[in-house]
Order: C-alpha cells, then sequence, then structure tokens
C-alpha cells in the first residue's frame, strides 16, 4: 500500500513528466472568439489531437475577426479564427493572409441558429421595421455587420438608416432586454439562450436566407508564418480537422456541454437546450467570392479581390 509519501512522490514524478512533456511541443498561439464556432478547436485540444501532433495550443480571446487579425500580423497570434470580410478587407489593404483551415459554414437553413433577436414585443418583423433603430454587430464593418445589412436591404428597409452598435456577443441579451438597442444580430450559444426565454424571439436568419452556403469564418495565418512554418501549419490543420470530425459525429453528446462552458465562461446547465450545428472540413472558395460581391454591393470593398491566392492548399 502506497503510504502519504510514496504519493506525493508518485503526484511529483508525474507533473515533472508532463511537464518535460509539454516543453517539448511546439507551442502555437491561436486567437479565437468565444462562441460555439471554434468548438472543434477545443475538442482537439481535449482529445489529445495537437499533442499527438506534437503541438501545444495556447488561445487568446478577442472579439472578432476584425480584433483579432490584428494581433495576427503584428506577431502576437500565430493562427486566428476570423471571418470571411475580415479577411477579404485585409487582401484589400494588401495585409498578407491566408485561410489555412475551414471554421464555420451555413450549409441547410435548419441548421443556421444565428439570428437577429428582439423584444417579442417590439412589433420588429422585417428590415424595414429597424429603419430608425439600432442593432448590436460584435464589430462593424465585419460578417455579422455585412449580413445584418444585407438581410434589412432584402426585406424592404434601407440599410443605411439603422444605428449599428458594437456590443460583444455575451453581452447581447442584456443590451436588448435594457433597451440599449433594438435587436442584436446574435451567435450560438448566446442566441439559444436568449430566445429560450418568452420575452425574447428570434425575426431573422440573416445567413441562411441572404446566401445559403455561406463560408462565415476560418482560421488564418500570415503568408509568412505559413511560408516559415509549413509543417507546423499541416499539423495545425491535421488536428483541427480530427476535432471537427470528432465534434460533427457527437453533436448530442453531453460530453461537449463542458467543452463550451470552458471557453464560453457560463454554466453547464444553461447549456442543455444547445442544438449544435455542423462545421465544414474544407473551405468552399465560390462562397467566398459571393460574399466579396456583397461587399462590394454594400461598399466595403472598392472591386473584386482575388479569392484564390488567399486560400492555402490546407484548406482545401
Amino acid at each position: 500500500m502506497l503510504n502519504r509519501r510514496s504519493l506525493l512522490l508518485t503526484g511529483a514524478a508525474l507533473a515533472a513528466a508532463g511537464s518535460a512533456r509539454a516543453a517539448e511541443l511546439e507551442r502555437v498561439r491561436v486567437s479565437i472568439i468565444p462562441i460555439n464556432d471554434v468548438t472543434p478547436l477545443f475538442v482537439a485540444i481535449k482529445q489529445g489531437f495537437f499533442e499527438a501532433e506534437g503541438l501545444l495550443v495556447d488561445t487568446s480571446p478577442s472579439s472578432g475577426g476584425a480584433t483579432g487579425i490584428p494581433g495576427l500580423v503584428a506577431g502576437s497570434y500565430d493562427i486566428a479564427y476570423g471571418n470571411v470580410v475580415s479577411t477579404l478587407l485585409a487582401a484589400q489593404s494588401g495585409i498578407p493572409l491566408r485561410v489555412v483551415a475551414a471554421g464555420t459554414k451555413i450549409t441547410e437553413a435548419k441548421n443556421d441558429f444565428s439570428a437577429i433577436v428582439a423584444r417579442r414585443e417590439s412589433g420588429i418583423r422585417s428590415g424595414k421595421d429597424l429603419e430608425g433603430k439600432v442593432v448590436a454587430v460584435n464589430t462593424r464593418n465585419n460578417v455579422i455587420w455585412l449580413y445584418a445589412r444585407a438581410w434589412i436591404k432584402a426585406t424592404g428597409g434601407n440599410p443605411d438608416r439603422v444605428t449599428y452598435k458594437e456590443v460583444p456577443h455575451p453581452q447581447m441579451e442584456d443590451a436588448i432586454r435594457q433597451k440599449q438597442v433594438d435587436a442584436g444580430y446574435m451567435v450560438v450559444p448566446f442566441v439559444t439562450l436568449a430566445t429560450a426565454k418568452p420575452d425574447m424571439e428570434a425575426i431573422a436568419h440573416p445567413y441562411s436566407s441572404v446566401q445559403l452556403g455561406v463560408d462565415v469564418g476560418q482560421y488564418l495565418a500570415t503568408a509568412a508564418y505559413l511560408q516559415s512554418k509549413p509543417e507546423t501549419v499541416a499539423k495545425f490543420t491535421r488536428a483541427l480537422r480530427r476535432g471537427v470530425e470528432w465534434y460533427n459525429a457527437n453533436l448530442t453528446n453531453p460530453e461537449l456541454l463542458p467543452v463550451i462552458a470552458g471557453f464560453t465562461k457560463l454554466d453547464v446547465g444553461l447549456l442543455k437546450s444547445l442544438t449544435l450545428p455542423p462545421y465544414p472540413v474544407a473551405v468552399d472558395p465560390p462562397q467566398i467570392e459571393r460574399t466579396m460581391q456583397l461587399m462590394i454591393e454594400h461598399r466595403l470593398l472598392r472591386g473584386p479581390v482575388d479569392v484564390q491566392p488567399l486560400i492555402a492548399p490546407t484548406a482545401i
């Protein structure tokens, strides 16, 4: 039988072995947005897929791709989860980013759980109803902002007559409830938690209604990082893809809830009502080109961007 001293020594030995193993791994700094879209990344961490590739993934949260990309370019991160709009804006500005892995894609309307949410009493049903009102978006001039505008226009409103207020995803429900904004474009898991309450409702699903199949988000690296560390990027992408495949095969597995709770800082009990969407293993260049045309229409881009050079072979 092991005595207390033996147990302490054994614990110290295991801790030392773990530290030694961690020291052998290559560290990859990843900027993430604390929303459901990055769950496969955290699945890959938890399941040991990155460690199996010799990588130690260190994550840092940001409010959106528009804020994560500057950190990526400055060298604070090696890889960043970002949205397609921020990527194309960076390309227009001559910032050499590369899409290295798929992130989020809306393939079916039934899997589009992101939504514009409003108070049930608001009477808001269309883009026309939002004229003169305030809509919360996580960051301006990004993918949420663009598709909110596109839906407003498609349903009879003038998107230039709507005010867009930056509100982090976790605070959007409170902003709507306290009437700081009239509506908010929310994502999983926050949209699910909000619309489960009787006084809140989803009034629109802009991604699927405007552009079914849209490639919303991707994992990005600078061209310099990809060129200097192609094997590291390949290892990262392989491990992430295993995370996506595990996640897609376990959408109703209770093991996912503590993973989501860990990076969203939400109570596991609150997440039990979630219906989780599947995520892609590869990007869809034609959909990125469709988003590019929408950006031109809404004056985010001056003209077309050549999409093909932006996509690394690891992302296809």
